[in-house]
């Protein structure tokens, strides 16, 4: 009751100043009539202040954000819901979440008469303006008796957490790697020994019978099969240049966030084409150390919402089946990279695009490390770079193929996330 009268309006204020004095000027003039007006102005916001107590200082409140992980460039829905704990109705509730500026403007939302034990919700969107995490809240919640006399303001300490990843755009091309002494190479070149090279095993309970190795059981008296083959497997790994001297430009157009998103676009890409992808750093830290599916698209999101630039040196080389290069075309960032006779690609943001004066010309770039054994390609900050990148350096392997528009969506709807090149 305490907050109740202290939460009475200037109007209210002055309601009880007007009618203590009318009380004062009756009770002098024996004006009763007056006094009963006096009365009532005074009684009015004590009595609305006694309501705004009892009704509106038992609220509950829950927030949901839809999707958790939203690139940048991209909206997200807020749905912001309100619970009436009291036994009486409520009136005029004014909602205010609080937002970080990365993500808009604190939302203002009213709700009208909340039922006892009564559940109102209302949805306001969000922008995601950087990478990185970011949470929204806390909510206050302003209750405002009919004539304006009491306005009790109650906040609430939750907040939900929103993780901005890098914009991701979609890829159409798929990249075929040597898989040297693995899966079905290693079944090819272990047939092409013959038969009697095969190590057997013995049976056991379960296994097929047209496994089962007739020569290995004649010499040895007991039941035995032959080995299973090993599985097929691909495996990429990505290398990201974060060496905060190598990039320019600040925001979501920096080439670090450029870096960033081709990285997510090539992960996501490869993960739905069944690679395993590893996620690093040229200076040597791992983010993501073997990573497949669904899941592994969400930890490789994870970990590229929160990567900050470095300043350490480092080295890029390639990998077991394919290796993927993100540098910038300044020359501290393309002496990392070593020659390679493996697949390797190499993708290289044109710092020019940023008037950059110390850089070097992308087609420079991609004919040096094209010399070293990459197969390069520039990126840009423009919509679509990422893309076209990816698809050069893809085609001018020779091994590019086009992937199906339909399951390329029903593929994006099982990552849970949104394609595109908005910034």
């Amino acid at each position: 009751m305490k907050a109740a009268l202290a939460a009475i309006t200037f109007r209210g204020r002055a309601l009880i100043a007007v009618g203590l004095g009318l009380g004062v000027g009756a009770g002098l003039s024996g004006q009763r009539d007056v006094l009963r007006i006096a009365v009532l102005l005074v009684a009015l916001p004590l009595i609305a202040a006694l309501f705004v107590a009892r009704a509106h200082l038992r609220l509950g409140a829950g927030r949901i954000v839809t999707p958790a992980r939203v690139p940048v460039g991209t909206t997200a829905e807020v749905e912001l819901s309100v619970t009436n704990l009291s036994p009486m109705r409520t009136g005029t509730l004014l909602l205010e979440d609080a937002v970080p500026p990365d993500l808009g403007i604190s939302a203002r939302r009213i709700i009208e008469r909340v039922p006892p034990q009564g559940v109102r919700a209302t949805r306001y969107p969000i922008h995601a303006e950087r990478r990185g995490y970011h949470e929204v809240g806390p909510l206050s919640v302003t209750a405002i008796d009919p004539f304006g006399l009491v306005r009790l303001r109650r906040s609430f300490t939750a907040t939900e957490g929103v993780l901005v990843v890098p914009w991701i755009e979609q890829l159409d091309g798929t990249h075929e790697a040597d898989h040297r002494a693995s899966g079905d190479a290693a079944t090819a070149s272990l047939a092409s020994r013959g038969d009697d090279d095969i190590i057997p095993r013995e049976y056991r309970l379960g296994d097929d019978l047209r496994r089962v190795h007739w020569r290995a059981t004649a010499r040895t008296g007991e039941l035995m099969v032959r080995r299973e083959e090993r599985p097929w497997t691909r495996q990429a790994s990505i290398t990201v240049d974060l060496n905060a001297a190598h990039h320019v430009g600040n925001g979501p157009r920096a080439s670090l966030e450029i870096a960033l998103s081709t990285v997510a676009s090539i992960a996501l890409h490869l993960l739905r084409d069944g690679w395993r992808v590893k996620v690093s750093a040229a200076d040597g830290r791992t983010f993501v150390s073997q990573a497949s599916g669904a899941p592994g698209a969400a930890a490789i999101l994870e970990a590229l919402a929160l990567i900050n630039a470095s300043g350490e040196p480092g080295g890029i080389y390639p990998g077991p089946d394919l290796s993927i290069a993100v540098l910038t075309s300044r020359p501290g960032s393309l002496a990392q990279v070593g020659a390679t006779r493996q697949h390797g690609i190499a993708l290289i943001v044109d710092t020019a695009a940023w008037h950059d004066s110390a850089t070097v010309s992308a087609s420079d770039a991609s004919e040096r490390l094209r010399a070293d054994g990459w197969q390069a390609a520039a990126l840009t900050d423009r919509p679509g770079s990422i893309a076209a990148a990816w698809r050069s350096a893809v085609g001018g392997h020779g091994a590019g193929l086009r992937r199906d528009a339909a399951a390329s969506r029903a593929d994006n709807r099982d990552f849970a996330v949104r394609p595109g090149g908005a910034r």
